[in-house]
């Protein structure tokens, strides 16, 4: 049965067990995904994935539907990895220590370019300079670059899901892409 969001959302607010699992099957990736690009780590990125979605259900009766469902579950996404991250600086873990063992997935393009043994280990190599690269940045310069740059949202809908004005978003993204630039630019030097 295919039904609209407008009716899922509906079904899901009566308590529609059914509806909410699929709400959570159609975004669950992405809140993954995000989660794990702000924090460097599968296991806090699952950790917020079961947290945004507990989230998710019990604060749907209460959904307004003044933006997008996914805007919604964006923030509450965020929020929680956000709330990790601090977690994790106030036990001073240091972010690289999570780099090693994880296992990105947004090097689409990367991948595409693999086509043999040594390309395929520049290319990882590369990969793994830019996860260091955008780790490295200050949380705010890293949440906006992750969220414009790698999951593609409009800067409006950043800056609504982060309650900062415009230009802030717009002056963390371009803070953000100079110091990537910066830090990768040593890379070729």
């Amino acid at each position: 049965m295919d039904i609209t969001e407008k009716e899922l959302i509906k079904r899901a607010k009566e308590g529609d067990r059914q509806a909410q699992a699929q709400i959570v099957v159609k975004y669950e990736r992405m809140v993954y995904n995000l989660a794990l690009r702000l924090l460097g780590d599968q296991d806090l990125a699952e950790g917020v994935l079961q947290e945004t979605f507990l989230k998710v259900i019990q604060a749907l009766p209460n959904f307004k539907e003044q933006s997008q469902l996914s805007t919604w579950i964006y923030r509450i996404a965020t929020n929680q990895a956000l709330m990790r991250l601090r977690s994790k600086k106030r036990r001073k873990q240091s972010f690289d220590e999570n780099i090693e063992n994880e296992n990105r997935d947004y090097s689409a393009f990367i991948r595409s370019l693999e086509k043999d043994p040594l390309d395929s280990l520049i290319n990882q190599e590369l990969k793994e300079k830019l996860d260091k690269a955008i780790g490295e940045l200050p949380d705010n310069y890293r949440t906006v670059f992750v969220l414009k740059d790698i999951e593609g949202l409009a800067l409006k809908e950043i800056s609504d899901m982060l309650d900062i004005s415009l230009p802030a978003v717009k002056s963390n993204l371009h803070r953000a892409r100079i110091a990537l630039r910066n830090k990768l630019a040593e890379l070729w030097n």
